[in-house]
């Protein structure tokens, strides 16, 4: 199981713009998705990370959004436990 001190500084360097790219998205998702099968919001975020291109697109996330909904994961993430 990734542990959270892999996926925090990943989501960090996304968010940061540090690391944005398709293949540091792909990482995350299955990060994610490996840690978190049964976190209904963190799996939003893997869906959201599928369909996530630098560029955005019809029907995609680019950058930016991507960025924000990665950041409000961080804050859910540090909620106490």
């Amino acid at each position: 199981m990734p542990r959270s001190d892999d996926i925090i500084p990943a989501l960090n360097r996304f968010v940061s713009g540090e690391d944005i790219s398709l293949p540091a998205a792909n990482r995350l998702e299955g990060l994610l998705d490996e840690a978190y099968p049964n976190d209904e919001v963190i799996q939003d975020r893997v869906l959201n990370l599928a369909i996530y291109r630098p560029g955005g697109g019809e029907f995609l996330l680019d950058t930016r959004e991507m960025q924000k909904r990665l950041e409000r994961l961080l804050a859910y993430l540090g909620r106490p436990g």
